[in-house]
């Protein structure tokens, strides 16, 4: 971590372990172990929660503070909602800039990571799940939408959240298309490029709802809230004898 670390480092190592299970779900965060863990103050650990909890990583309750969110099978499905509206949007974005003349080295190389053929030690050692997301985000940041940046910058820690939970989906076929969609992109053929991206989205819903709905709660369990014990009702004084 830096010399001089702020807030987005801390979140950022927070939703690392949270994405990696290193936090576990409904697990309680507490301040001060966090800040000595991450050897900082607790100044800048309170202001990244914020941060997180805007995100839907962690969600503040009554009398336990912050802890980890728990996801369930509503919130995956929203996920491949969004995707589903928003990737298609990017790669078509992505193929008319790159028809243009943008720069679609970066796209490549995470393509060449994802593959598993990447030169670069962080890359390799990071697993096909991670690889798969730097790719899509890739496509994204080649998009050069603004306003599509920031909105799906909300969604692809969740993405990634859900793309470690099912692990079984790292398969070749995957990669495969994955080729076919930077082809078409690097091709310039937004259409192609926007329709194989929504099948590709589709496909992942049909084979990852049924994983996940094994491994997630279908809604959020209920917080529990302690009941304050009943004050007793003052005692009569006896009256005086006459």
């Amino acid at each position: 971590m830096s010399l001089e670390p702020t807030p987005a480092r801390i979140a950022h190592a927070l939703r690392e372990q949270i994405i990696t299970g290193e936090l576990a779900m409904g697990s309680k965060l507490n301040e001060r172990e966090i800040a000595e863990r991450l050897e900082v103050s607790r100044i800048p650990v309170r202001e990244a929660l914020p941060i997180l909890e805007s995100e839907g990583f962690i969600t503040s309750q009554p009398r336990r503070g912050a802890v980890v969110h728990i996801l369930t099978v509503t919130d995956a499905m929203e996920v491949f909602d969004l995707r589903r509206q928003l990737e298609p949007m990017a790669s078509a974005f992505a193929a008319r800039r790159a028809q243009a003349g943008a720069d679609v080295g970066p796209m490549l190389a995470a393509l060449q990571s994802a593959h598993g053929g990447s030169t670069s030690d962080a890359q390799s050692d990071a697993p096909p799940s991670t690889r798969n997301s730097d790719l899509h985000e890739e496509i994204i940041a080649l998009a050069d939408h603004a306003l599509l940046r920031r909105v799906t910058k909300l969604m692809s820690g969740r993405v990634r959240w859900l793309f470690r939970l099912t692990p079984q989906r790292d398969t070749a076929a995957m990669w495969v298309e994955h080729r076919e969609i930077v082809d078409a992109i690097v091709a310039g053929q937004a259409d192609v490029a926007e329709l194989l991206t929504a099948a590709h989205v589709e496909r992942g819903r049909i084979e990852s709802m049924p994983l996940l709905e094994a491994r997630l709660p279908s809604e959020a369990p209920a917080t529990k809230v302690r009941r304050r014990r009943a004050t007793p009702a003052p005692v009569p004084a006896p009256a005086a004898e006459s």
